[in-house]
């Protein structure tokens, strides 16, 4: 009798690799594609001219990488002087928003979170130290136009909300 409960157990231990194989999984490298919260600023992918008003001021170029887990924007000034700039975006489930860093060729660098508002606009927030116990609030607004193209705003308060001020107003151009 223990010799039959010993073949049955290694039987079973045994066949235990086969039956875990018989489940497909989802290959890491497929989660962010299948999952559609990573998917909610894909309205951004693409080459974009980026005009304030009617003047082109930068090119921008928006590209999913790592197994289409991040955005990468490179950012190209047009405006004479430096402050080119490298961003990546990622959608992050451990704390249910988008996160943002953004680096420049001029040594700046900001971090901010996200939320999607609505399918076609994420808004970003980051906050920094003026001294005197101040704070200024910045919300960096990306929004899909019914032309397709894209409307970047960026508002700042230093008053806690009372007032805001827009810092720019910019409209994304798809390049043909």
């Amino acid at each position: 009798m223990r010799a039959a409960l010993a073949l049955s157990l290694l039987a079973a231990l045994a066949a235990a690799p086969l039956l875990a194989q018989s489940a497909p999984a989802t290959p890491k490298a497929e989660i962010c594609r299948s999952d559609a919260r990573y998917r909610q600023q894909d309205f951004t992918l693409g080459n974009w001219d980026v005009f304030s008003g009617t003047t082109k001021t930068a090119e921008v170029s928006m590209t999913l990488i790592l197994n289409d887990c991040v955005i990468e924007e490179r950012w190209t000034n047009h405006r004479g002087r430096d402050d080119n700039g490298v961003g990546l975006f990622s959608f992050s489930p451990l704390l249910g928003n988008w996160g943002y860093y953004w680096a420049t060729d001029v040594g700046t660098t900001t971090s901010f979170r996200g939320t999607l508002i609505k399918p076609g606009e994420i808004r970003y927030v980051t906050e920094r130290p003026l001294g005197n116990g101040k704070v200024r609030l910045r919300h960096w607004t990306l929004s899909q136009n019914p032309d397709g193209s894209i409307r970047e705003l960026s508002v700042g308060t230093e008053d806690g909300g009372a007032t805001w001020i827009t810092e720019y107003d910019l409209k994304w151009v798809r390049r043909k």
